[in-house]
């Protein structure tokens, strides 16, 4: 069983009782620190690839996922060969026109990342040495 299957019945069986917060991507903040929180409602995987949904219509993909801790008091997944974090513009309705991504992937000690945002352009402040994701 892969550790993305694994980590993804692990949400399943404790939904509703997991931590909840802001999301960082390889250090890189969602939105500003502490500005927001996400309530996961559901989990899946397909082969490697970790599939979480939120609360608001977000999903969150993590291929290879590594070094999950995910509890009541705590999300962590320390290691993953790309995350991609899909929402729609708040405010806005739930259509394919406004469904925004950020994705990044690992080279080394670099941290590559690409966005269709067009209302600003992201900072993408990562760090090869932060968690895959964590929520804070």
């Amino acid at each position: 069983m892969s550790e993305a299957k694994e980590i993804a019945d692990h949400i399943k069986l404790h939904l509703g009782h997991l931590k909840s917060g802001t999301l960082r991507i390889f250090g890189d903040w969602f939105g500003g620190p502490y500005d927001n929180i996400h309530v996961i409602a559901d989990a899946d995987s397909e082969a490697d690839c970790l599939i979480i949904r939120f609360d608001h219509g977000e999903e969150l993909r993590v291929w290879e996922p590594a070094d999950g801790k995910i509890d009541v008091s705590t999300f962590v997944i320390a290691k993953a060969k790309r995350v991609r974090w899909e929402w729609y513009f708040y405010g806005r309705p739930q259509v394919p026109e406004n469904r925004y991504f950020l994705d990044y992937l690992p080279a080394g000690e670099k941290i590559n990342a690409n966005t269709n945002v067009d209302w600003y352009n992201p900072p993408f402040n990562t760090s090869a040495d932060s968690p895959a994701v964590e929520l804070v």
